[in-house]
């Protein structure tokens, strides 16, 4: 029979995913790094949803497909529980971008700072499977800029939504804060915006931004990101 010490011990790395780090390099503040994507741009955006719900004979490897997971996070807890499972799932679209954790306002702190950090080693160790990673912005108050951003990598292509914001004046003006933060703080070369435009926001010139029109399956998650 198995000491009860040795198996506790042995189940608590696999309940944080400390072993997702073998290969990872890391901030100074213990973030997992992705590292510059810099190929083609996606065509279109497909949620995570509608790739689980796809039967295996319609699953293709497209060229210009894009995953994403701007989804009530429910809909994409598995692939942190299970995430041996779903790289190959992933790897059929030609890029992925990381999960989209929330981060609420009213959230307290630590919770936000580990919703970032499990979006960031999910999406690190998919880079080392082999996987095009795209990194999703994340972020809440200006508070939350001082993790939010790490890990991320400059000059760069990144990815947003608008999704759930657009409809209060408070979402949409924290949305504008950060997004000019985050382009200050990371230089990016192309933002990828899922949603409709936000109003009354420019973008520095010399940075390619390209909307995608929400698909018929996106549940919006209502956020004040």
């Amino acid at each position: 029979m198995p000491n009860p010490i040795s198996y506790t011990r042995l189940r608590t790395p696999l309940s944080y995913n400390l072993h997702l780090l073998d290969g990872i390099t890391l901030t100074e503040h213990g973030t997992p790094i992705i590292r510059p994507y810099r190929g083609p741009l996606p065509e279109h955006m497909t949620g995570f949803n509608e790739l689980m719900g796809r039967k295996p004979a319609a699953r293709t490897h497209a060229t210009n497909e894009c995953a994403h997971f701007f989804l009530d996070d429910y809909q994409f807890e598995r692939c942190w529980n299970r995430p041996e499972l779903y790289p190959p799932i992933l790897g059929e679209c030609a890029m992925t971008l990381t999960p989209d954790y929330s981060l609420y306002t009213d959230m307290p702190e630590p919770v936000q700072r580990w919703n970032v950090y499990r979006s960031r080693l999910l999406g690190a160790y998919w880079q080392h499977l082999g996987l095009n990673v795209i990194p999703t912005l994340q972020y809440s108050t200006p508070d939350s800029y001082q993790y939010a951003f790490d890990g991320i990598p400059h000059h760069s292509t990144i990815a947003t939504s608008t999704v759930g914001v657009l409809q209060n004046h408070d979402a949409r003006n924290l949305w504008r804060q950060g997004m000019r933060t985050a382009i200050e703080l990371l230089e990016p070369e192309t933002i990828l915006v899922y949603g409709k435009p936000m109003p009354d926001h420019d973008y520095p010139n010399g940075i390619t931004v390209k909307h995608y029109a929400p698909n018929s399956t996106t549940r919006i998650k209502a956020n004040t990101q």
